[in-house]
């Protein structure tokens, strides 16, 4: 079993779809740990504001395998595979880290780049994994968010 930490999103509805998210993920992958809800500004286009989060799942899959499982409940949640990059979704579901996977893997960069690039990323991320590292740098996560904490990211009171 590998251990994954995923990253949840969505404008769409945010909280109603991300509980149902939640539940449904839980039926394929035990959900290790949940972070904080964060709401924060939509990136990229103009929208509504979205709500993020992390979780840590167990995983029995290899890379492809839990991706195209995590595309299928995009799915479900009425994603298409022609969707823009930046524009509104009921559920977004991007594998973040991949136990200590570097490289790319079924089309994913691994680790994902935007724990180094976006808070609405790394602040959910750090309240699950604490003293986590970046397997490509051997930095510490924490020591990303300095970079970052001037970026708009608000808790959400769940």
């Amino acid at each position: 079993m590998t251990q994954v930490y995923l990253g949840l999103g969505s404008n769409i509805e945010p909280e109603h779809h991300l509980a149902l998210g939640l539940a449904r993920l839980s039926q394929d992958y035990p959900l290790l740990a949940v972070s904080p809800w964060y709401r924060s500004p939509a990136m990229g286009f103009d929208g509504p504001d979205f709500i993020n989060l992390a979780v840590l799942i167990e995983c029995p899959d290899d890379v492809g395998t839990l991706a195209a499982d995590l595309k299928q409940l995009e799915t479900e949640f009425g994603r298409t595979p022609d969707a823009v990059k930046y524009s509104s979704r009921a559920l977004d579901i991007d594998i973040l880290l991949f136990g200590d996977a570097v490289g790319e893997f079924a089309g994913l960069q691994l680790p994902r780049t935007d724990i180094r690039q976006c808070a609405f990323v790394l602040r959910p991320l750090l309240d699950i994994h604490p003293q986590g590292t970046d397997p490509q740098t051997g930095a510490r996560l924490a020591d990303y968010w300095p970079l970052l904490a001037s970026q708009p990211l608000y808790p959400v009171g769940r």
